[in-house]
């Protein structure tokens, strides 16, 4: 029979449905796939989690509302340990691209 090598390193995942996998990087801490296209002191330093309104412009959900009227979201403060936002950033990233080249990313990414 066929025997299957162990995966090994890192294993991306798929492209399929990314709109809806916010928010973004190992940790969470970019709400959108927008805002992942700044360069990390450009990108929010907190937000807030657990809204189900999917902000359609940046593609992820909406963050910058702290709480509807029958619940509060969790506020995430990317400046606590853990919860950076760093890295991922430079020309291999898009961060440095014109507004204009990010916003048509998006638009792209929106299609997957």
């Amino acid at each position: 029979g066929l025997v299957e090598a162990p995966l090994r390193g890192y294993v991306a995942a798929f492209l399929d449905g990314i709109w809806l996998r916010a928010p973004y990087l190992h940790n969470g801490s970019v709400p959108t796939l927008r805002d992942l296209l700044e360069p990390a002191a450009r990108r929010p330093s907190s937000f807030y989690r657990g809204n189900d309104i999917i902000d359609r412009d940046k593609v992820g959900w909406v963050a910058d509302v702290a709480r509807e009227p029958d619940r509060p979201f969790f506020r995430f403060d990317t400046r606590l340990p853990g919860n950076g936002n760093g890295g991922h950033e430079g020309a291999a990233y898009g961060t440095e691209l014109p507004d204009a080249d990010k916003d048509a990313i998006v638009e792209y990414m929106k299609t997957f």
